[in-house]
């Protein structure tokens, strides 16, 4: 599998701007969870978010306007959790482990 994400990876910068945001959303799921871990990492851990929060951490990776695909599948994919209402947001503490596999040390 860590070929596998090598090749993705690489691929991956075909899907960034000049500027570094997200063109458009992957299609494959591994391309998928390795953009979604970009941002996630720029998000602080143990720290409570506001969904409005959230978004605007979402607008600055990507140029166009499905923040609210992203901030969907950042939850589906377990990367952030949330209250039920949607009031706050957090960075999951496992995601490292289940993602282990997906993270590129740069």
């Amino acid at each position: 599998m860590e070929k596998s994400i090598q090749i993705y990876n690489k691929k991956l910068d075909n899907y960034f701007d000049s500027n570094g945001k997200l063109l458009q959303y992957p299609s494959k799921k591994p391309m998928r969870i390795i953009v979604l871990i970009k941002i996630v990492r720029q998000m602080e851990e143990n720290r409570k978010y506001t969904e409005k929060e959230i978004n605007e951490i979402i607008r600055s990776h990507i140029a166009f306007n499905d923040i609210e695909l992203i901030r969907r599948e950042m939850y589906q994919y377990k990367l952030l959790g949330r209250l039920r209402d949607g009031s706050e947001y957090w960075v999951e503490i496992a995601w490292r482990n289940v993602y282990a596999e997906y993270i590129r040390e740069d």
